[in-house]
């Protein structure tokens, strides 16, 4: 007889890849994905970080985060030129990310992010937006 019980995340993520892997590897499609983390120092005291993966053909944003009394000063900025910078070392096709509509949309806007996708929440400002960026070679 099948159980559902909780676990928590990490006691099942290394089993989760190797299924996800091996069946990609069936599928002739190796997953292969790595995570990548940069950090921003001001002085030696962290002001921000992005995190994320590459899977495939394309750089995958999980997290874009900048201290309070950071923001505004191109923190930001420079930690998404770094991974985009990334993506091109890496010759994939783009960078991906999301956010929701109280953080920054207009921002990734002006940072030449195409809006892909909205998925609408219980309140506008709790809309999810999907961005993508394709990059060209420098």
């Amino acid at each position: 007889m099948i159980e559902i019980s909780e676990q928590d995340y990490e006691s099942v993520e290394e089993y989760k890849d190797d299924i996800i892997n091996s069946f990609a590897e069936a599928c002739g499609q190796p997953f292969g994905w790595e995570q990548f983390t940069f950090e921003a120092l001001d002085n030696g005291e962290r002001v921000g970080t992005i995190m994320g993966c590459r899977l495939y053909d394309w750089l995958y944003v999980d997290y874009i985060v900048v201290t309070e009394a950071s923001r505004g000063e191109g923190v930001g900025s420079r930690l998404l030129e770094r991974a985009e910078t990334l993506a091109r070392e890496m010759a994939l096709e783009g960078v991906a990310l999301d956010t929701f509509r109280y953080q920054a949309p207009a921002y990734y806007a002006t940072r030449g992010y195409a809006e892909r996708m909205v998925i609408p929440g219980k309140t506008r400002k709790r809309d999810r937006i999907y961005f993508q960026k394709r990059l060209e070679e420098k």
